[in-house]
This record gives structure tokens, sequence and C-alpha cells, in this order.
């Protein structure tokens, strides 16, 4: 379980870039056909700063979110507070490749997802149909109206149920079930478009050790 919380985090940790399009492609057209976004981009936006709120079995997290290059570049920072003890992590993610870094113990683990992340852009009907992919209407999310998503992924052999509340490509909600029970919670509260950000958000921290 606890091996299983760790992917359910770090998928919650780095949503925050998931791009969304409508089923069939007809959203991924409309952006394509705009010559400032790249092809390969992730989300609309070049860059972004997200904070998120997230309760995970109970246990509250804070968590910024960094992205760059439409998304191509993604960063995560999350504070847990326990009573008096307060856990600082990073996580990297490029492509099917995560690292999570524990800031305060200078120690780091890499993790190769099995699957890479869904591309909302680049959708296709394989994809739909293997996440079971679902377009649930719209609900405002930190004063941003978010078109809602449901699907399903595996992890560590179990079927996680996810709903996706997705503005401009950009999760700002998230929620994970495994059957009836809520394994973690995740929302939007504070949002910065197109900031610049620093190059080495995007870099393992000096001294830190991979295990």
């Amino acid at each position: 379980m606890k091996r299983l919380r760790f992917f359910l985090m770090v998928a919650v940790a780095m949503v925050a870039t998931s791009v969304n399009a409508q089923p069939g492609g007809s959203k991924s057209n409309l952006l394509f056909a705009n010559a400032s976004i790249p092809a390969d981009a992730r989300c609309e936006l070049k860059s972004g700063i997200i904070k998120y709120e997230a309760v995970t079995q109970g246990i509250k997290v804070e968590t910024t979110s960094y992205f760059d290059d439409y998304g191509k570049k993604q960063a995560a920072v999350a504070v847990v507070n326990q009573g008096l003890v307060q856990t600082e992590t990073k996580t990297l993610q490029f492509e099917d490749t995560i690292y999570q870094i524990n800031v305060g113990m200078k120690m780091g683990q890499k993790v190769v997802s099995p699957e890479k992340p869904i591309n909302y852009l680049q959708l296709t009907p394989d994809v739909i149909e293997k996440y079971k992919i679902q377009e649930l209407g719209t609900e405002t999310v930190a004063g941003r109206q978010c078109t809602r998503y449901s699907e399903q992924t595996s992890q560590m052999g179990q079927t996680v149920n996810v709903e996706v509340w997705v503005w401009k490509g950009i999760a700002l909600k998230t929620v994970m079930k495994l059957g009836d029970t809520e394994i973690v919670s995740q929302t939007a509260t504070e949002i910065q478009e197109n900031p610049t950000i620093d190059p080495e958000m995007f870099e393992i921290p000096e001294g830190v050790t991979m295990m």
C-alpha cells in the first residue's frame, strides 16, 4: 500500500500539465492550427506555476507545480506537515522517467513508469478506449471553467478510478479512488500564467544522491 500511495502521489503531483482535447481530436486540430503552439505541446500555456492543496489518506499536502515549454518540462515541490515534522519533496518528470527527491535528506529515487503519461492533445481512439476516458461536463475550479473527465488507470496491479478537471490543458483538480475509497484529492488554489521560471527548477538539486 505504501508503494501504491507513492505512485498515486507522484501521479497527482505531475498531473498539472495534462493536456485537454475533445475525444476524437477536434480540440487538437484547433491547437495545432495555431502556429504559436508546438505540435508536441502538452498544454496551451508556455509556462505556469500552480499551488495545490491535497489530502491523501488524511494527510494534508501543499504542492507547487511548475511547467515550461508547453508542459515538456515538469516539476513539483510538495510539503507535508505531520505535527512537528515537515517533509519537503521535489518531483521531476521526463516522459516516463520520474525522480522523487527528499530535499532535506538529499536523497532521491528514480522510477520508470511502465507507461508514458497520457497526452490529451494527441488522443487516439485506442487511448480513449484503453483508459475509458469520458467527458462529464464542465465545472468551475479556482475561478476557471474546466472540462471534467473520468478515466481508469492501473497502479501496482490495482485499478484506480480518476476524475480530472481540466482548464487550458491543465488539471486544476484531481480525485483518485480505489473502488469507493478516495485515496487522493488535489485542488488548485492559485494560478500564475506564463511566468518566467528558473531553469534550475527542472534539475536534480546539487548534492542529492540518487538510489
